[in-house]
């Protein structure tokens, strides 16, 4: 080995590479250390482009250096790569609390004015176009602060207003179709219980004239399904009872029956004596609201009877057609029909419809008893 340093050509140990001042630079700025001759055999990266130029100026061979473990941050030879640090975007939290805090804004408002406003809208527009007590009511609960309120205030008191009329002008009336109407447009107006029994009086009233198992029929019906009060409905059963009862009709018998009937009504209207003693058995035990007499009293009475209040005179008019019979075990017969009486009051002519004639015939179909339901108590 050379005895001169091939850095500065000093004199240098042979065993070394570098003289003692070189190697020192080096340690200096390099802070490479060269300790030993073992050291000369280790390769090592040289760090810096400086090392070769400086090496090169001595036209030597590059020298080999162990390197430090790692190497101090101070001398920049650093090998170790860091990026750049990446800055905390704090912006994007802060961005999306401000765009939540808007929408959330941006609802109660909504909710407050333009929600609120759609909600009045249309419940007032449904309050117009059902034009009721209930829908004018329904509005004013819902929006008491509402656009409208006093609106509908008005059009309440008005209605209520148009049911006192009205009811003035039905409660004489007979029109079954104006009540029904009247109930369907003011269901729960006060008046809806005085139309109710109105109208349950009319359809009553409309059953005794037609006076048939099927009028009383209907009327059960209405009653059943609540489209009226049903005041009379125990004596509408007990009229369809009594005109639907099943029977086995005989003609011969039934014709019998019918002209009896016929023949003792005609007598009656007319006040005819001998012809009222014809239908009528030697003993009658029961005549209309009197006891069991003799034929030619019951008709003597009569007689005495119209005498004393003349200018009245009833007219009876029995619906055949209608009779309802049974057979007794005596071989008598119940006749069930429907009757209808007019008479003159007042220099008018007046009818009273809904009587049932309740008649007991013998075996030679003469009457034996005879008496009547009333369509109501004071009927003549």
């Amino acid at each position: 080995m050379s005895q001169f340093c091939p850095l500065c050509g000093k004199t240098k140990p042979e065993e070394a590479l570098f003289c003692d001042d070189c190697a020192k630079k080096i340690h200096a700025e390099y802070e490479v250390e060269i300790d030993s001759p073992s050291c000369r055999k280790e390769t090592v990266n040289q760090k810096d482009a400086g090392l070769k130029d400086i090496a090169g100026k001595k036209g030597e061979p590059e020298p080999r250096l162990v390197a430090e473990p790692e190497l101090a941050t101070e001398s920049g030879l650093k090998t170790e790569k860091t990026g750049p640090k990446k800055k905390k975007r704090v912006g994007v939290p802060l961005l999306f609390i401000l765009v939540a805090a808007l929408l959330v804004g941006a609802f109660f408002v909504y909710n407050a004015t333009i929600r609120k406003n759609n909600l009045d809208r249309s419940g007032w527009d449904a309050a117009l176009k059902e034009n009721s007590v209930e829908g004018y009511l329904a509005y004013m609960n819902a929006h008491p602060r509402g656009i409208h309120f006093d609106e509908a205030q008005e059009g309440l008191r008005k209605l209520k207003s148009e049911e006192s009329t009205a009811w003035e002008r039905m409660k004489e009336s007979d029109n079954i179709t104006e009540l029904r109407d009247f109930l369907d447009r003011h269901e729960n107006s006060p008046y809806t219980p005085l139309v109710k029994s109105r109208l349950d009086s009319l359809i009553w009233a409309g059953a005794l004239q037609t006076n048939t198992p099927e009028s009383y029929a209907d009327y059960i019906t209405l009653t059943e399904n609540g489209s009226i009060g049903g005041d009379y409905i125990a004596e509408a059963m007990k009229r369809y009872d009594l005109l639907s009862r099943p029977q086995t009709t005989d003609a011969a018998t039934l014709d019998s029956i019918c002209a009896t009937i016929d023949g003792f009504f005609i007598a009656l209207s007319a006040l005819d004596h001998n012809g009222m003693i014809r239908y009528l058995a030697p003993t009658v035990y029961r005549f209309f609201n009197s006891g069991a007499a003799t034929r030619e009293r019951i008709t003597g009475e009569l007689l005495v009877t119209a005498a004393q209040t003349e200018g009245t005179t009833l007219k009876f008019t029995p619906d055949t057609e209608s009779v309802q019979y049974e057979v007794t075990s005596n071989n008598y017969y119940k006749v069930n029909v429907p009757l209808r009486k007019s008479y003159l009051k007042d220099g008018a002519a007046e009818e009273v419809y809904g009587y049932i004639t309740h008649i007991e015939l013998d075996s030679l179909f003469q009457i034996v008893g005879i008496f009547e339901t009333k369509p109501y108590p004071e009927a003549p």
